[in-house]
């Protein structure tokens, strides 16, 4: 989740939304927010229009020769904390009949000897971080040992083991975790947007996506280039011309820097991998008419980055609470990402997304039904209108204490919680109903996929010049 910048409905909201941040990757210090003062969706929890089914073929995700539509989720402290905590997480994930999930994969600081500033408090995480700036060799370097890149070596290891998928995703767009400004102040630049457009910056990022597709995990002896544990390469979190922070110049930045980064980049990963996927991890904001999402003012255009011939599939967020948006127009946004993967001929995630849930101090979720009511309407347009795939934010456990690991902006979801079940029988559903890949082994015949442990993609089949007739129990 990220900070708005739409026009807001009020003066609470906008203070609010600065308040919360960047909820898909802040950490505990910039997230507290009081729940009396967040925002929320305007609408009926409900429309009345019943979901209609769609006989309009998708692309699919493909895993060992068979169509992989499913649901997973986010969670950004796996790296650094205990591995009790991440064990927990992890395992819950696979009984919950979750397939992906969805971390950071940067940890990004300033020198060792204070020299040059951290972008986000001390720099670490627990003691953990993964990047650093040397300055005797003026250049990042790369902490590859117990502080670092081996937490990363336990999380794809553990997920290996449950038969998870891992998204990895390469930046921030935000400051927290270091990110793009981290860059910006490693090579003392003046703008945000200059992570996007400075030579350096792009030699430096580049490189940092090598050491990782090329680093051998020091618990399974396998290259990350080779573990088809990961699901994919994923080049920032909400990548945007702004960020609330010290370096923003809109002027500085438009669509054309954004999308001429990832198709650079993109290149350069699979350049160094060509067994996995990549994404480019942005919003779904359009550029091609008005108001919130649509107008371009961000410099994201969804449709040009998921055009470019390197990105595989598309991703979109949705949080109408934060972004002071109607549960009409949160139907509408996902509607319009599946025809916008339509267009493209791939498929589409639909990363993250949540709505805030007010907790008692017992942690117990006090607005009983609103959040299930919601979310089974969102499932149910994902599941019949052809959705790929879905991760919620955020799934948390306890601590190493035994206590819950805190809910620190509202969205984060525990197995304990009633909206649990409603998210296990999603997962359920979208494996084997999913009109996506119901349609696809329609229409495919069996077999004629190719076979690989990789997660693949695959275009729309070619449609029936006769009425598709739906198969039972496809959920229609």
């Amino acid at each position: 989740m990220s900070r708005s910048s739409q026009s807001s409905p009020t003066a609470l909201a906008v203070l609010t939304m600065v308040a919360l941040g960047a909820t898909g990757c802040v950490g505990p210090a910039s997230m507290e927010a009081s729940t009396a003062a967040k925002s929320r969706a305007i609408g009926a929890l409900a429309p009345e229009a019943p979901v209609v089914p769609s006989d309009e073929p998708t692309a699919t995700f493909v895993v060992d020769g068979q169509p992989f539509c499913f649901v997973g989720t986010n969670n950004y402290y796996l790296t650094y904390k205990s591995r009790g905590m991440t064990d927990e997480v992890l395992e819950s994930a696979a009984r919950m009949g979750l397939k992906v999930i969805r971390i950071w994969a940067n940890i990004d600081r300033g020198s060792l000897d204070g020299t040059v500033r951290n972008i986000d408090g001390s720099g670490d995480k627990d003691g953990v971080y993964f990047q650093y700036w040397d300055a005797l060799a003026k250049r990042p370097a790369y902490n590859d040992g117990a502080s670092g890149l081996e937490r990363l070596d336990y999380v794809l290891h553990k997920a290996g083991k449950l038969g998870l998928k891992v998204m990895l995703v390469l930046t921030n767009n935000w400051k927290e975790f270091g990110g793009m400004d981290q860059y910006v102040v490693w090579y003392g630049l003046k703008h945000h947007a200059d992570f996007y457009t400075d030579p350096s910056v792009r030699r430096a990022f580049e490189a940092w996506v090598s050491h990782l597709a090329l680093r051998r995990n020091s618990l399974s002896g396998v290259l990350f280039r080779d573990d088809p544990t990961i699901f994919g390469w994923e080049l920032a979190n909400e990548p945007r011309c702004w960020n609330g922070g010290d370096f923003d110049d809109r002027d500085a930045c438009g669509v054309s820097a954004i999308v001429t980064w990832a198709d650079e980049v993109s290149s350069a990963i699979k350049s160094v991998d060509p067994n996995h996927l990549v994404s480019v991890g942005d919003e779904g904001f359009f550029a091609n008419g008005t108001g919130w999402g649509y107008d371009g003012v961000d410099g994201v255009d969804h449709d040009a980055l998921l055009a470019l011939s390197h990105v595989d599939f598309g991703t979109f967020h949705l949080y109408p609470d934060t972004w002071g948006q109607s549960l009409a127009w949160s139907q509408r946004w996902i509607e319009g990402h599946s025809a916008a993967a339509r267009r493209a001929r791939k498929p589409t995630v639909l990363e993250e997304y949540g709505l805030v849930a007010d907790r008692n101090d017992a942690g117990e979720v006090v607005e009983s039904g609103r959040r299930e009511a919601i979310l089974a309407r969102w499932h149910e347009v994902l599941q019949k209108r052809g959705g790929n795939a879905a991760l919620f934010w955020m799934f948390a456990g306890h601590d190493d204490a035994h206590r819950l690991y805190p809910d620190y902006d509202g969205y984060t979801i525990y197995e304990r919680d009633a909206v649990s079940p409603i998210l296990r029988s999603f997962a359920s559903r979208m494996s084997t109903e999913a009109r996506a890949c119901v349609l696809y082994r329609t229409l495919v015949p069996g077999g004629s996929m190719r076979r690989s442990p990789f997660v693949t993609t695959a275009p729309p089949p070619a449609r029936a010049q006769a009425q598709l007739q739906r198969p039972p129990g496809d959920g229609s």
